[in-house]
């Protein structure tokens, strides 16, 4: 609004310098308005005299144009004339001329095809000549492809079938030599039933464990006996150490190996290692800075208060100095467009500014002094010159009052432009030396921790200073945990050398004396083996005494066994007796050889059946082989097939073959006559496509009138062309009718005819040449004319007077309305800005306070809350340390944007949901840089807002879902594509 206000104000002068530059003369007027009615007047008639000259072209272009059109309308007629004067037939008749020629063609060669086709194949069928005699046994001649096969196989297989049945008859024969029975006439009636054989071979198989079992036990009582010897010897040796003694060395042990403190020693060690890498990693950040603990703990460093006020400073300079560097361009900017159209206005208005008029002015004043004072002719010229001078410069500014009034302005915003611009770069000088000035202060404060830093930024500089303080505390706390470890690792070491002595004594009380310089797990070790041989000693006593009285009763039980074996045995020996009793094996066989009797029976039982069996298959090979000879000697008979002596085999073969070309024959003599049937049919259907054909070419040719269907298409063509050409003249006649704009052809034929076309291209070659001397002549006195009403409406008149002023009431209306509205909005700005500050104080609080728990809870103590700081155009966020120091939120890690951001949404979520109904509560992979605890504390968090709303968390991070399932047992993972 007050951009608007002041162009309002701008177009108010500017009315204002209009209305005192007009200055109506009647006599300058009248003459003005005379000049352009007379250049009106001549203008109109210039244009009438060019329609008239352009009306006459637009007819000598038309007949022009048509002139070529008759000549082709003449051509055409002349062809027509030689065209024969017949009706046209229907379409349909001229576009199947082709499709009749091919057809007939086509026909031709199928009806020739066919024939030679039928002729083929009937000599074919007569050629062919079937062996009736072969088929009529075909079935026979079959059946003697299986013969065949048989008769080979058996004629193959015989010598061995033979060969086989002469070694099982050796096999038998040995069978009986190893019986004893060579000249046994009936070997099967050596055979012994099968219940016998069953039950024989049973108490056979009960033999081997008999005699293995009385082996057995007689080996075990002798070996009984001796260990019982071996056992008694050992009970009389001496026993080990005393009791007091190794429980003395025993317990010195268990509390060795109880003992923590190696471990603690390493762990010592590992942290001092630990804290020596952080100190050295600490004092090459400090550098240049150079010192040990001492010198490092007493270096002074500037408060967390101070180093918080640096930064307010410096950004209040950084944010000032950017602001001025803008202002600053945009002043250089407007400084050098003000000079540039100041400079433009020189040297494009021929006015005489107020300097130069003021001393005209002053010249003429002192004229008319002079004059007054001499009153001679001299003096009075010389007023008379300055008058004059001052009058036409007078005149000058009055004409120009406008530009004038632009060039007051211009010169009035170059100045204003030139004091912002002086203004704007003492306020940088400004600016520079209170930067130079907290660079010295900061220098000053941190001198010992900075050294001879040369830093120029005083934000760079404080960054400096608080990795330097941070690298000092790291220091600092490394160098503790060095010497905390150092005396962790002195406590263990003396807890360790005390244990050695205890237990080098105690094994000096049993009579092992170690050395003065072995180790403490060295003399665990000496400790621990003569433990364990005592405790073997022990055991090897106890387990002798109870080895006396086991093998005491072992004996008695293997004496026991012996007994029940021989028993067994004879047992045995009686059932063998009674079973073979009644055979001829009943006498004079030993028990070692019943099994192989029994075995020699087997073999010779399956020996003879399997001679049997190949007797058997010997006999049917021979059967088959005469069988076939005879079937295929008569079946070559029947067929009247030559035969010869020794070739059966070959004979039914060449019957099979015969069989074979018989029936091919057969079928190609079938296949022919289903051949030569399809051909008539097909012979059918085409004498009815030549018949249709027929028809259709006798009318087509009826049609035309001629004998040949070329003949129709040179017709066709002729009569095509000859349609064509009446259509051309036709569109021709009509064109030349519609371009001269007469009733009918021969009319403007008639006026074509008549007109001289060489003298016709002269007169339209003179009237272009006419036409564009109208065309400059008309351009002139449009010029004329518009100059003549630029002038009248320059000068203006009463009417000019009232609009300026109306114009000028409205302007002043403008001005009011807008300051109004300005008012109005400047006091509503300010009115809701007073409402959001009192808003924000009213609800800050309780977000500011859940803010805080939370942040405090995700960061596990590192930063103890959140508090707000003023500044110039409102507030800042600060976080607070669990020391008492505080950090601008952009000081903050990465990680700890994060969650001071989530902490502040959790804050934002309650207060909205406190007051509306809630929405679901979303975060998108939040906590990619948290840690494992961190987590854990935001997914807490999260199950609490969950009694509030629905909390959906985003994240590719399959621990976080592991987490929450665990933080939050109601958790639902949902696995999304």
């Amino acid at each position: 609004h007050g951009t608007e206000l002041a162009l309002l104000k701008k177009r108010l002068v500017d009315v204002k310098s209009r209305r005192d530059a007009i200055d109506t003369l009647a006599s300058t007027y009248e003459g003005l308005e005379a000049e352009r009615l007379d250049a009106a007047q001549q203008y109109d008639g210039t244009i009438s005299d060019r329609a008239v000259l352009a009306a006459r072209l637009n007819t000598i272009a038309r007949h022009v144009r048509t002139a070529p059109m008759l000549a082709d309308i003449r051509r055409k007629i002349a062809r027509l004339n030689q065209l024969p004067d017949t009706a046209s037939p229907a379409q349909t008749w001229t576009g199947s001329v082709t499709e009749l020629i091919d057809d007939d063609a086509s026909l031709r060669t199928r009806l020739s095809a066919n024939i030679d086709e039928v002729e083929r194949l009937t000599a074919k069928v007569t050629a062919v000549d079937e062996d009736e005699r072969i088929l009529s046994i075909s079935e026979r001649i079959r059946g003697l492809a299986e013969s065949k096969v048989r008769h080979a196989s058996a004629g193959f297989d015989l010598p061995t079938r033979r060969m086989e049945l002469k070694i099982l008859n050796n096999t038998v024969a040995n069978c009986l030599a190893a019986l004893g029975r060579s000249s046994e006439p009936d070997p099967a009636a050596l055979l012994l039933p099968a219940v016998t054989v069953g039950v024989v071979r049973a108490m056979v198989e009960q033999r081997s464990g008999i005699a293995t079992g009385v082996r057995a036990a007689r080996d075990e009582a002798a070996a009984a006996v001796d260990a019982l010897q071996t056992a008694r010897q050992r009970v009389g040796e001496e026993r080990a150490v005393p009791e007091p003694a190794r429980a003395r060395l025993g317990a010195a042990l268990s509390k060795a190996r109880a003992s923590g403190h190696p471990a603690e020693i390493r762990t010592a060690r590992e942290a001092e290692d630990a804290g020596t890498i952080r100190w050295e990693a600490s004092l090459g950040r400090l550098r240049p800075w150079n010192g040990d603990a001492l010198a490092l703990a007493n270096v002074a460093v500037p408060s967390a208060g101070h180093i918080a006020a640096w930064k307010t400073v410096a950004s209040e300079l950084a944010r000032s100095t950017g602001v001025l560097a803008e202002r600053l361009a945009e002043y250089e900017g407007n400084h050098a467009m003000l000079a540039a159209r100041l400079d433009a206005l020189r040297a494009s208005v021929d006015v005489v500014d107020d300097e130069a008029a003021a001393a005209i002015r002053r010249l003429r004043d002192d004229a008319w002094a002079t004059h007054r004072a001499a009153l001679t002719g001299d003096t009075a010229d010389d007023f008379a010159v300055a008058l004059a001078r001052d009058d036409i410069a007078s005149a000058g500014r009055l004409a120009g009052a406008a530009d004038l009034a632009e060039f007051r302005a211009t010169t009035r915003d170059l100045a204003e432009a030139a004091a912002n611009l002086s203004r704007n770069r003492i306020q940088r000088t400004q600016l520079g030396k209170d930067a130079d000035a907290q660079l010295l202060e900061i220098r000053a404060a941190a001198s010992d921790l900075l050294g001879d830093d040369i830093e120029a930024s005083p934000e760079r500089l404080i960054e400096r200073i608080e990795n330097q303080i941070e690298a000092r505390s790291d220091a600092l706390a490394a160098w503790e945990q060095i010497e905390l470890a150092r005396r962790k690792a002195e406590r263990a070491a003396d807890a360790g050398e005390q244990i050695r002595l205890e237990l080098r004594a105690a094994l000096e009380s049993v009579g092992i004396v170690s050395e003065p310089g072995d180790t403490l797990e060295a003399i665990m070790a000496i400790a621990e083996l003569f433990l364990d041989r005592q405790r073997k000693v022990d055991a090897e006593y106890a387990e002798a005494l109870r080895m006396v009285s086991s093998k005491e009763e072992d004996l008695a039980a293997r004496r026991v066994a012996v007994g029940v074996a021989e028993r067994r045995e004879e047992e045995w020996l009686h059932g063998i007796t009674e079973a073979l009793k009644g055979t001829w094996l009943e006498s004079g066989l030993s028990a070692s050889g019943v099994g192989a009797v029994l075995d020699q029976l087997a073999e010779l039982s399956g020996s003879l059946q399997e001679r049997d069996d190949l007797q058997l298959r010997i006999d049917k090979m021979e059967a088959d082989r005469a069988n076939f000879l005879v079937e295929v000697m008569a079946v070559a008979f029947e067929a009247d097939e030559p035969t010869k002596d020794g070739e059966p085999e070959q004979l039914a073969i060449r019957l099979a073959d015969r069989l074979e070309r018989a029936e091919r024959t057969r079928e190609t003599k079938a296949s022919l006559g289903n051949d030569l049937k399809r051909l008539k049919e097909a012979r059918d259907i085409l004498d009815t496509e030549i018949s249709a054909h027929e028809r259709r070419k006798n009318e087509v040719l009826g049609v035309f009138g001629v004998a040949t269907l070329s003949e129709v298409v040179e017709r066709d063509e002729l009569l095509r062309e000859r349609d064509g050409l009446r259509t051309a003249v036709a569109e021709l006649e009509e064109r030349i009718v519609a371009e001269l704009a007469v009733d009918g052809f021969d009319d403007a034929r008639s006026i074509l005819d008549a007109i001289d076309f060489d003298g016709l291209a002269v007169e339209k070659a003179e009237g272009e040449q006419r036409l564009r001397q109208f065309d400059e002549i008309i351009q002139q006195q449009l010029i004329r004319q518009t100059r003549a009403a630029d002038k009248l409406d320059a000068i203006g008149g009463d009417s000019e007077v009232a609009r300026l002023d109306a114009e000028r009431r409205t302007t002043l209306l403008e001005i009011e309305e807008k300051a109004t509205r300005y008012i109005e909005l400047k006091l509503g700005i300010l009115s809701a800005g007073n409402a959001l500050r009192i808003y924000r104080e009213s609800h800050r609080s309780g977000m500011m306070a859940r803010a805080s728990d939370a942040f405090k809870l995700m960061t596990r103590g590192q930063y103890s809350g959140l508090t707000t700081q003023p500044v110039k155009g409102g507030e800042v966020l600060i976080a607070v340390q669990g020391d008492g120091q505080s950090k601008v939120t952009d000081a903050l890690s990465k990680g700890a944007r994060f969650q001071l951001y989530l902490a502040l949404r959790l804050a934002g979520y309650y207060e909205f949901a406190q007051f509306r109904p809630s929405v679901p509560f979303i975060a998108d992979d939040i906590m990619e840089t948290f840690d494992h605890i961190r987590s854990e504390e935001v997914f807490r968090l999260f199950g609490e807002m969950a009694n509030t709303g629905q909390v959906i968390y985003l994240t590719h991070h399959k621990h976080l879902c592991e987490i929450a399932e665990v933080v939050v047992p109601g958790t639902r993972i949902h696995q999304l594509a």
